[in-house]
């Protein structure tokens, strides 16, 4: 069952395009990662996806579940089943860990004790979001916030961009959690430092400002071996 469907999708952001004619499915199951040089419109395809203010859609459409959400706003499609994880976390002064967790696990019946034991972040619980984190830490209460929304898609961005190697460890662990409760997953990455923990099902490029291609999980291997700029020009979606 295809829960996501990108087509000829083309976007405007401050009066300039930042995704263009781009293509993208992701199935039920699937962990998918989506590759690319910084600046190359991999953050704007998911707030896009996501119904984002200020990010208008020229052309194209968005299904999710076999649903036009192209005109939807981003409430809608969230309680339709969309998550996402920030690269970078805002900072939320005066809210507590524990109380955001609380609130949403009144609404998707989950227990926060358990999700902050899932995620590693049972000791920033009574702190206040972000206040005095690490980089890893954030990321951690990131996840936790997806892990308890309960997502039947969930958009994670950048969990290996400026944390140290145990972090990413440390992230991974809270992702694979992750993967038993959203029906499907796709990671931003330019660094692939989360591949070596997080194994995809496939794996799209994302090159000046469009999905390039996608292929199995050796594409990593490829572009391990040429880099994005080797990678550029290939077969398109």
């Amino acid at each position: 069952m295809k829960l996501l469907e990108v087509r000829d999708l083309t976007v405007e952001a401050g009066g300039r395009i930042i995704v263009a004619d781009t293509n993208l499915e992701i199935d039920e199951g699937e962990v998918v990662y989506l590759l690319g040089p910084n600046g190359t419109g991999k953050t704007s395809l998911i707030r896009s996806i996501i119904g984002y203010p200020g990010y208008n859609v020229v052309k194209g459409r968005i299904l999710l579940m076999g649903e036009d959400v192209t005109e939807m706003p981003m409430e809608y499609r969230v309680a339709k089943g969309l998550g996402l994880a920030h690269q970078i976390p805002p900072r939320l002064s005066g809210l507590k860990v524990k109380t955001l967790l609380e609130a949403i696990c009144s609404r998707t019946k989950c227990d926060p004790e358990e999700v902050a034991s899932a995620t590693q972040i049972q000791h920033l619980l009574e702190r206040d979001f972000g206040r005095s984190f690490s980089g890893g830490e954030l990321k951690r209460v990131e996840l936790a916030t997806l892990l308890a929304m309960k997502p039947k898609i969930s958009f994670i961005d950048e969990p290996d961009s400026g944390v140290d190697v145990d972090s990413v460890k440390l992230i991974a662990d809270g992702i694979g959690r992750l993967m038993e409760v959203s029906s499907s997953i796709l990671v931003i990455t330019h660094t692939a430092m989360i591949t070596k923990y997080i194994k995809p099902t496939r794996v799209c490029l994302m090159i000046n400002k469009r999905v390039d291609y996608c292929g199995g999980p050796e594409l990593l291997e490829e572009v391990f071996e040429h880099g994005f700029k080797g990678m550029a020009g290939g077969n398109q979606v």
